[in-house]
């Protein structure tokens, strides 16, 4: 809805179709969008608990499962341990996130 009508009417007046205005001026517009959507929930998915005790079955482990796991069972370094490869699997998504808007600053 933000992209201007005016971006695909001067493409159509140019003679580029439908299809090709679409993919080669729309698709583009929206892609750092798309991305940073989709980062954005894979951060969130990260660090679900619910969800990931949902996904978990006897052949895989989710990683917010077995923190708990660990805690519960009194394991704390093996939960540090993993609580720490959590995070920089977080910070990680985020730096890319932020490369991808090109955003230099966090804010709420």
């Amino acid at each position: 809805m933000q992209i201007s009508p005016s971006i695909e009417e001067a493409a159509a007046s140019l003679g580029s179709g439908q299809v090709n205005t679409f993919f080669r001026i729309t698709v583009p517009m929206m892609m750092t969008g798309i991305i940073s959507g989709a980062i954005l929930s894979w951060i969130t998915m990260l660090s679900e608990l619910s969800t990931s005790i949902l996904l978990y079955n006897v052949r895989t482990r989710t990683m917010t499962v077995a923190i708990y796991t660990e805690v519960i069972r009194g394991n704390y370094g093996i939960a540090a341990a993993l609580s720490t490869i959590l995070t920089l699997f977080t910070v990680v998504s985020l730096l890319i996130f932020m490369k991808v808007t090109n955003s230099d600053e966090i804010t709420m």
